[in-house]
């Protein structure tokens, strides 16, 4: 055998133990595969077979009486060889093929065609084919049909492996997805607090125009409790304002997605509401403010400069007053001091105003001033950014009106400055944390539907990179020396790549990563400003790093590696929000690396149990049958030396033998039991239609001494007729029976067996368990010594037993193997029992009977 060959053939065996097909129960569609193909092929004999090293194993099978051949028997090679359909209309024709076992002998094959059933990865698993014991000939459209069953086999095999797989994995998302609903509530009561703390009325609708959110200063301006708004419809708790520039404004926002900004006197209440209303994915996000004083304030203005000079002093704004005649600005102290200027620092040109305006607004504000003079709007209002004295922009919500002279002409405007910083800030807090919680549900959706690593860190450092609007984010792969890998990175063009390289800085000690360890953030707002040995800033600059942020990634309190972000344009002071952002990113993606391990480690461990139980299954039975030879010479040669010398030698000696037998009786019983236990999955036979009074009645006859000698009555209800294996039926039977004649102790023994389905009259009979739908429960009542519920559990376990030999003789493994005969059966066995009130032991069997007729 070449080796290409050799490891080919490794593969496909590797392959078939994958789909944990051998040796399993018959299932109906597989037979009704193999049924129909000796149907449409007018054959009396089909199978699917599966091959593994020594021999063909038929997972389903018509006209045929065995449930396995040696590999080296019949056709099925062809198919591998060929690896497509073959035909041989007549064995006796090929002289080689006249010679297979097969053909000689049973089940003497004339006419043999069969399909290979190839998997999506192209390994021969085994075959499909057709029999018949003349020869015969097949149209190209059985051909056809006998190939596309073949890929309905395949697609039955693909079908069990992708349940496996889901089963595994659905425990650990639920898990997971319990964790990011914390996360969520975590991240609402932050958002919460915030708005609690801003001045300005919040409120926010759902898509049904519900009340889902109202601040306490939304509270106290509509002078309405929550409890009265949230779940409401605002059109039905404020008909008033259905018709108005309120409902006209929110339906507009809703319906061309943009955000919208007016005043609007509000009757009810008998003031001015100042309102920005911002749409959002889930409705519609409400920011309001009681302007009754500004707008009467406005109103001054145009009465008398007296009342203006009132105003003037006692408003918090800053206020302005622009002679357009002369283009001077009056600004007030207090406009100066919302800057940071002196009173003598700013001069009444024009153009101290304008050029504070910061660039990408200035051309916005100047339209809006042109928009008010041409009287395209009643007054000028705008909110833009000005510069504070250290350089730094402050948010102005900036208003104001102008006059006009008899002749039409502008002759001047006053209008006011309102620092609204905080509220910008909070407007920006509340939209990054709506992005974060985004990314986080993104993030958080992919570890529950797939924990697809690679796509999970693929999107946390694309969308991290938009968020933060970094010139560089990356995910780096730490290894114990320090060293690592840039294994995910999103980079703005015209900054190095570095995915994929092994990076190693030679300044990054072991102290380095034990403070990783521990949870150290590091944020560096200027590699050329900061505090670094200057081996790790020439580091930085060959990655063209002018600040960076890094955070740790920790997989169970160690650290697996870093996600990094990097500013390259200009040096970045980093804020807490995004350091929060980046760690609790970094916990999720920790998390989904745990789980990632977990799932693998679960499976590796599920497939080494099912390779172990196989072993331990083999090895008992190999163990017990070796077992026998040896142990019967003992037996024999001891009872010989029973039979010759007893009472021939001294008291101790007969004793000594009379032990020495007993324990060689006691031995072959376990061995034998070992056996049975071993062959109930190994050598069971196929299941057929069986009377369960019949299975009964045999084993009442195998146990008719012990039933005589008790003078045990033993009663019973009409048994109906299941799909089971008669001898291991019969061997359940007989052990439950057996168990309470063995466990009655000093009285005589009284045993009912019954059995019940779902809705059926129990006529008086009182049952603690009810069957499920499609199933038959037995039971088997005694009024034996019974047992403590505490060992409900241990007595179906093998070589557990609850008394000694000498009180009550028995191996221990009689219930262990009515338990697996069961479970093979599709069941389930228990015991409800009281010390001293008797015992009752349920099992139930699968009705396929009414499926078979």
């Amino acid at each position: 055998m070449k080796a290409g060959h050799i490891d080919t053939e490794v593969a496909r065996l590797e392959a078939l133990r994958q789909y944990q097909i051998l040796d399993t129960e018959p299932e109906e569609a597989y037979d009704n595969l193999a049924q129909l193909a000796a149907f449409i092929c007018g054959t009396p004999i089909s199978f699917v077979n599966f091959i593994d090293e020594n021999r063909q194993w038929f997972k389903a099978k018509v006209g045929l009486d065995v449930s396995e051949m040696p590999r080296s028997v019949g056709f099925s090679y062809l198919c591998q060889e060929q690896r497509n359909v073959v035909v041989v209309p007549d064995t006796l024709a090929d002289e080689k093929l006249a010679k297979n076992p097969v053909v000689t002998g049973y089940p003497y094959v004339r006419f043999y065609a069969g399909v290979p059933l190839i998997t999506p990865k192209g390994d021969i698993l085994g075959t499909l084919c057709v029999i018949d014991q003349v020869p015969k000939e097949l149209s190209q459209k059985q051909v056809e049909a006998l190939v596309a069953l073949s890929r309905l086999v395949i697609d039955q095999l693909e079908l069990r492996r992708y349940v496996t797989e889901v089963s595994q994995i659905t425990d650990k998302l639920m898990a997971h997805e319990q964790a990011a609903r914390a996360q969520s509530e975590a991240a609402r009561t932050r958002i919460t607090n915030l708005l609690e703390s801003i001045t300005d009325g919040f409120f926010a609708l759902d898509k049904k125009w519900r009340f889902t959110y109202i601040n306490g200063q939304a509270e106290r301006l509509l002078q309405k409790k929550q409890s009265e708004l949230l779940g409401k419809n605002i059109w039905e708790v404020f008909p008033e304002i259905i018709g108005t520039t309120f409902y006209r404004e929110y339906h507009r926002a809703i319906l061309e997605k943009v955000s919208v900004e007016f005043e609007e006197f509000y009757q009810p209440l008998n003031c001015w509401l100042q309102v920005h209303a911002y749409p959002a994915k889930d409705g519609l996000s409400i920011y309001f403010q009681d302007i009754t004083e500004r707008r009467r304030t406005v109103e001054a203005l145009r009465e008398s400069e007296e009342r203006w000079q009132l105003a003037l002093h006692g408003n918090n704004d800053g206020i302005w007053d622009w002679n357009l005649k002369t283009n001077e600005v009056f600004f007030s102290t207090r406009w100066k001091e919302m800057l940071g200027y002196k009173d003598h620092e700013v001069s009444n040109g024009w153009d101290e105003w304008i050029k504070r305006i910061h660039p990408d607004e200035r051309d916005s504000v100047l339209q809006a001033f042109q928009d008010h003079f041409a009287k395209k709007t009643p007054f000028y209002v705008c909110e833009y950014r000005v510069q504070y004295q250290d350089g730094s922009y402050k948010w102005i919500l900036d208003r104001g009106q102008a006059l006009w002279d008899a002749l039409g002409d502008i002759v001047r405007m006053v209008g006011s400055y309102t620092d609204i910083t905080d509220r910008k800030r909070a407007d920006e807090e509340l939209k990054r944390q709506n992005l974060r919680s985004q990314l986080f549900a993104e993030i958080t959706l992919k570890i529950r539907e797939s924990l697809q690593i690679d796509e999970i860190l693929q999107t946390t450092v694309t969308e991290v990179q938009k968020l933060l609007q970094a010139d560089r984010v990356l995910i780096f792969r730490l290894e114990a020396d320090g060293s690592g890998t840039v294994i995910q990175e999103a980079v703005l063009p015209g900054w190095p790549v570095i995915l994929g390289e092994n990076l190693l800085d030679n300044c990054f000690k072991e102290e380095y990563l034990e403070r990783y360890r521990q949870g150290r953030v590091s944020a560096i707002e200027d590699i050329e400003a900061a505090h670094i040995q200057p081996c790790h800033r020439e580091f930085l600059q060959q990655f063209a790093v002018r600040a960076n942020l890094v955070v740790p990634i920790l997989v169970r309190d160690n650290i697996w590696g870093l996600l990094l972000a990097h500013q390259c344009v200009a040096p970045r002071k980093w804020n807490n929000f995004e350091t929060e952002l980046l760690k609790q990113l970094a916990n999720q993606i920790g998390i989904a690396l745990s789980q990632a391990q977990l799932l693998e480690k679960e499976i590796q461990q599920s497939q080494e149990l099912v390779r172990s139980n196989a072993e331990l299954e083999q090895f008992a039975y190999v163990a017990s049958h070796d077992l026998q030879e040896p142990l019967r010479m003992v037996t024999s040669y001891l009872q010989l030396l029973e039979r010759r010398y007893k009472n021939q030698l001294d008291a101790n000696a007969d004793q000594f033998i009379t032990y020495a037998v007993d324990g060689a009786r006691r031995m072959q019983t376990l061995i034998n039991d070992l056996l049975n236990y071993s062959r109930v999955s190994t050598r069971g036979q196929p299941f057929k239609l069986v009377d369960c009074d019949v299975i009964l009645q045999q084993a009442i006859a195998n146990l008719q001494i012990a039933i005589a000698d008790s003078k045990a009555i033993v009663t019973h209800d009409t048994l109906p007729e299941v799909m089971a294996d008669t001898t291991q039926l019969t061997q359940v039977f007989q052990n439950l029976i057996g168990n309470a004649i063995k466990f009655c102790q000093n009285q005589q023994p009284q045993i009912h067996i019954g059995v019940v389905k779902p809705n059926t009259n129990l006529d008086g009979e009182s049952l603690n368990s009810i069957p499920l739908a499609d199933e038959w429960l037995f039971w088997i009542r005694d009024n034996g010594i019974g047992l403590e519920s505490q060992y409900a559990e241990r007595i179906f376990i093998i070589f557990q037993r609850l008394h000694g030999r000498d009180k009550y003789p028995g191996t221990g493994i009689g219930l262990a193997i009515c338990k697996k005969i069961i479970e093979r059966h599709g069941g389930r066995i228990w015991v409800e029992s009281k010390l001293g009130q008797g015992s009752t032991f349920y099992f139930t069997i699968p009705d396929r009977a009414g499926k078979q007729s």
